[in-house]
């Protein structure tokens, strides 16, 4: 899954208008055994979580939870390319990619 940066705040427009740039951070998931295994590189790879609490799972067991329950185990892996806490959409991106990938049959295989 491919999302990009954003921004918003643009001139007279303030947060009702928005611009995707071209900068991604790419995820792939699929159901796993048991458990969360889960490979961060790139931008804030040192900072986030490598847990349960990762933004991106967070928003993918939302949406398992919605469509009748979690999988066995998930494995993910994040190539960021956004900033984080500069601006861009980290956030929104990871929980895009997250209800994206949560939704697609099969979790995202």
């Amino acid at each position: 899954m491919r999302v990009p940066a954003s921004s918003a705040n643009l001139g007279p427009g303030f947060d009702a208008v928005g611009l995707a740039l071209a900068l991604y951070d790419d995820v792939v998931a699929r159901i796993g055994d048991d458990g969360l295994v889960l490979d961060v590189a790139g931008e804030g790879a040192d900072d986030v979580a490598r847990d349960d609490s990762h933004l991106v799972v967070r928003a993918m067991q939302t949406v398992f939870e919605q469509f009748g329950g979690q999988p066995r185990g998930i494995e993910l892996v994040c190539a960021n390319r956004i900033p984080h806490g500069r601006g861009l959409g980290s956030s929104a991106a990871a929980i895009v990619a997250g209800v994206l990938i949560g939704a697609r049959p099969g979790g995202g295989r």
